[in-house]
């Protein structure tokens, strides 16, 4: 299954940015379309295609595909058309099966056919129900549903014609995920692929998204994750002994991640504090690592932005 993932990004990439390069660049049938006004020199793969452009540029090209005013005044915006990039950008993406979209500054991919293969989309058009990585099948009429019925007193128009972020990537209320629930389409939510750490904790705690759009932490044992061999791992203590699990990707949810292995590294492990040397994960390693902190900086900022986003205060990420 060919699948292209549409990435626009704009202001200075973070400084790990050389390693999500290279966990992406290990899967040869996936094409990442970059658009950013960060020059820098980095080492792109060969499954990179980027685009030099500007967040304005990129609004004029969203306009000519709508006949009303849209707005896109800033970056905390594009999350709100991230589920219309298959619209937006149909001819670039003709000849892909699929297409999706992802964040770049806090995640590491790991082996994307494991998990989106036609396996996955035997009984869904969409995969997931996250800002950070969704997916959906390309095709014309999938690409509109965004049009469809938001269950709300508010549609597509209102959403792309206001500054108001309305979280249209996720699960508010009136969002894309509550469009495909409202329309009775369904969604493979592939939550036991996904490692989505919580912002609560300083400690690592994978959160999931239930059946009615709620999320919830299935887990609170001690864990760790590691790229290896082209891949994601969690490692879980349960009961004393190590789980070893697949993921497609790990989000880290805008952690300040220290980072202590080469950049051009593609084996390493991934902790609460950022990145560390590989090595063999024993259940000292994962104690070591997994410790917990009553109080976590990270939540209350990501409080104080959601506080500003509702009230329209803000043009940050």
């Amino acid at each position: 299954m060919k699948t292209a993932f549409l990435c626009p990004y704009f202001g200075k990439f973070p400084k790990h940015i050389q390693l999500w390069l290279n966990s992406c660049g290990t899967n040869k049938d996936t094409t990442f379309f970059i658009f950013t006004d960060d020059k820098q020199q980095l080492d792109y793969p060969d499954n990179f295609v980027v685009n030099y452009t500007t967040l304005e540029e990129l609004k004029a090209v969203f306009q000519k595909k709508f006949d009303f005013e849209i707005c896109l005044p800033g970056i905390y915006k594009l999350g709100d058309y991230k589920p219309l990039y298959g619209y937006l950008f149909e001819e670039l993406i003709k000849g892909y099966d699929a297409w999706g979209y992802l964040d770049v500054p806090d995640e590491i991919c790991g082996k994307v056919s494991d998990f989106v293969n036609e396996e996955a989309f035997s009984k869904s058009d969409k995969l997931m129900a996250r800002g950070h990585m969704t997916i959906f099948r390309n095709t014309p009429e999938v690409n509109r549903r965004f049009m469809a019925d938001t269950g709300e007193d508010f549609d597509y128009k209102d959403i792309f014609s206001s500054d108001h972020f309305y979280n249209f990537e996720e699960i508010a209320k009136g969002s894309i995920n509550w469009v495909y629930r409202k329309n009775s389409w369904p969604v493979n939510l592939l939550d036991d692929a996904v490692a989505d750490v919580s912002g609560l904790f300083f400690d690592f705690r994978r959160s999931c998204v239930s059946e009615k759009l709620e999320y919830y932490r299935p887990s609170k044992a001690p864990s760790i994750y590691a790229r290896e061999d082209g891949k994601i791992y969690g490692y879980f203590l349960e009961k004393g002994k190590i789980v070893k699990r697949e993921y497609l990707y790990v989000h880290f949810k805008r952690r300040k991640m220290d980072i202590n292995v080469p950049l051009e590294s593609d084996k390493y492990l991934i902790v609460p504090t950022g990145f560390e040397p590989y090595q063999n994960v024993t259940p000292n390693i994962i104690k070591q690592y997994a410790k917990k902190k009553l109080f976590y900086n990270v939540f209350g900022e990501e409080v104080k932005k959601s506080i500003s986003r509702k009230l329209g205060k803000t043009n940050g990420r």
